[in-house]
């Protein structure tokens, strides 16, 4: 497949309509106790394509990353997180934290996943949730910057 698409920051008043990039992709769009810094949108023409947020929770930077199916191989799940990465580190952290579904995924960026789940806040725990452990096994992971 061969499309050109274009990433946009956008404002608040459109992160809903990137959210449900995310719920088609089968990720959790709880924002309870969770601050968005920053929200961009990727498009090709005038169809919504992927999403990506930055946001901040228990004092932890984290994001969340979602791309259509039929554009997952054009490398834009790889473009957004260079722009999240860039944004959280100018906010002067050291680690960025995610609640990963695609373990594999993110290891290739060096995120490893936290092995006792004590050392991470409650809130990325998904221990509490009723799909945890039946039909979805995300891993806690961290990035050191």
């Amino acid at each position: 497949m061969s499309a050109s698409f274009k990433i946009r920051e956008i404002d608040p008043d459109e992160y809903s309509e990137i959210e449900k990039i995310f719920e088609a992709q089968g990720l959790e769009n709880n924002k309870s106790g969770v601050t968005i810094l920053k929200g961009y949108a990727v498009e090709t023409g005038d169809e919504l394509i992927g999403g990506a947020e930055i946001m901040l929770q228990d004092g932890e930077y984290t994001f969340s990353v979602a791309v259509d199916d039929d554009f997952k191989i054009l490398g834009i799940g790889k473009s957004l997180f260079k722009m999240v990465k860039k944004e959280i580190l100018s906010l002067g952290t050291t680690r960025i934290m995610i609640q990963a579904k695609t373990p594999k995924y993110w290891a290739k960026f060096g995120f490893v996943e936290v092995v006792d789940l004590n050392d991470v806040p409650k809130t990325f725990r998904c221990d509490d949730c009723p799909q945890y452990g039946k039909d979805c096994f995300p891993k806690i992971m961290i990035l050191s910057l």
